[in-house]
C-alpha cells in the first residue's frame, strides 16, 4: 500500500485554498470537527481524506453556506468518501425532519422514485451530489506540486 502524501495545515490550506487563519479560527469555533486531531506546538496533518473535508468546507462556504453548516456537510461526505475509497461521487442526502447524511451517489434512489421510497427510513426532502473522484484527482495534483516548493516553514 502506497504511503499518502500529509500537509501541515498551512500546506493544506493554500491547496484548499482557504486563509489558514480563518480556517483556525472556524476550528476553534467548533464549525470543523473533522479538523485532523493535533497537540499544542505540533502542526495538524492532512491526508487526503482529510483535504476532501477541508476543500469542500471552502467550496461550501463560498456557496454561502454558513460555516457551521459548511462543517456538517463537509465532514460528513469526507467521512463517507473514506469510507468508500472507489466511489466517483458522494450523495449528501437531507430529510424533512433530521440533519442529513452522506452516501454513496450509487446508493441514493432517483429523484423520480422519491414519492414511492423512504431512504433511511424518512422522505428524501433534498440530495446534493459531490463528483469525489475528480476532487480526489484535483487534491493530489495541487498536493503534488505544494509539496514541490515546501520551505523550512511549512
Amino acid at each position: 500500500m502506497a504511503i499518502q502524501p500529509k500537509l501541515t495545515t498551512q500546506a493544506a490550506c493554500r491547496v484548499a485554498r482557504l486563509h489558514r487563519d480563518r480556517f483556525n479560527e472556524h476550528v476553534a469555533a467548533g464549525h470543523f470537527g473533522c479538523a485532523p486531531a493535533t497537540v499544542p506546538g505540533r502542526a495538524r496533518l492532512f491526508d487526503p481524506d482529510d483535504m476532501i473535508a477541508l476543500w469542500l468546507f471552502r467550496e461550501l462556504m463560498d456557496d454561502g453556506f454558513d460555516a457551521r453548516h459548511a462543517g456538517t456537510i463537509a465532514c460528513a461526505v469526507a467521512e463517507c468518501a473514506r469510507f468508500y475509497p472507489e466511489a466517483a461521487a458522494i450523495s449528501y442526502v437531507q430529510s424533512y425532519f433530521s440533519g442529513g447524511t452522506a452516501h454513496p451517489a450509487s446508493a441514493v434512489p432517483a429523484s423520480d422514485e422519491w414519492d414511492e421510497v423512504l431512504f433511511s427510513g424518512t422522505d428524501i426532502r433534498k440530495v446534493t451530489t459531490f463528483r469525489i473522484g475528480k476532487l480526489r484527482e484535483m487534491i493530489a495534483h495541487y498536493t503534488e506540486e505544494e509539496r514541490s516548493i515546501i520551505g523550512p516553514d511549512d
